[in-house]
């Protein structure tokens, strides 16, 4: 088989478990085609790259990332790649850019935001759009950030979102997740969400049929209020 990239005499560790071993790996467009300890015989045309003392892994992942708008900035993330990570998981600590129906107020919500881009996406489908035009550097997973889901539809007051508030976070946080999001997250301790019951928080995760594919959840109460958060089956620690 021919390969247009071909790695050789790097110590693959490959993410299962199992211990490095020495190995060859050959490349063809996008795809890992070939992982040889035995080795790949010369690949004519092939751009050949040795990793002889070095360690060959699959891209990171960073579960954690404040990316979501400086990735539209500047999509080569450069610090990321310089680190080996591929993958970017956005929209933490109830901050990102979508879904977003207030823009005068969306920025307190987003990492970084300086307004040399408009905060204006009122669906996650509209930013991951967006996102996308700009082809960033590494992948991007997002979550629902809660920020924006009462900065939304509560504004900025400091209360527990009214019945019918909380009707329409969870048809916006439902809606984010149709286009593509992965998870809901919050960060209870900042302005937008500090008046966020838990009580709250059990309704959104548990409207959706068969809940989040995963939630987030950054508990950044006082020592007092931790009990509380930790009881109640809407919230769990996050490790």
């Amino acid at each position: 088989m021919p390969f247009d990239v071909v790695i050789r005499g790097g110590l693959v560790c490959d993410g299962t478990g199992a211990p490095p071993f020495r190995a060859d790996l050959g490349v063809s467009g996008d795809r890992i085609a070939a992982v040889e300890p035995a080795g790949i015989p010369p690949s004519p045309g092939a751009i050949e790259v040795d990793a002889t003392d070095r360690i060959v892994a699959p891209g990171f992942i960073d579960i954690h990332s404040h990316s979501d708008y400086t990735l539209l900035i500047d999509p080569r993330a450069s610090s990321a790649i310089h680190q080996g990570v591929t993958t970017e998981v956005i929209g933490n600590c109830g901050f990102g850019c979508a879904p977003i129906a207030n823009p005068a107020i969306a920025g307190g919500s987003i990492y970084g935001y300086d307004g040399s881009i408009p905060a204006a996406w009122p669906t996650v489908r509209s930013y991951l759009d967006t996102l996308e035009a700009r082809q960033p550097a590494v992948n991007v997973m997002t979550l629902v950030p809660n920020g924006q889901l009462r900065r939304s539809v509560v504004g900025l007051a400091d209360r527990p979102a009214r019945p019918d508030e909380l009707s329409a976070m969870t048809r916006l946080l439902l809606a984010g997740l149709d286009d593509g999001a992965i998870g809901f997250s919050t960060g209870l301790e900042y302005p937008a969400e500090s008046g966020a019951p838990p009580e709250e928080l059990t309704v959104l995760v548990e409207e959706p049929p068969e809940g989040p594919p995963f939630m987030v959840i950054l508990l950044c109460y006082t020592p007092d209020q931790q009990a509380t958060a930790f009881s109640h089956p809407g919230c769990m620690p996050a490790s």
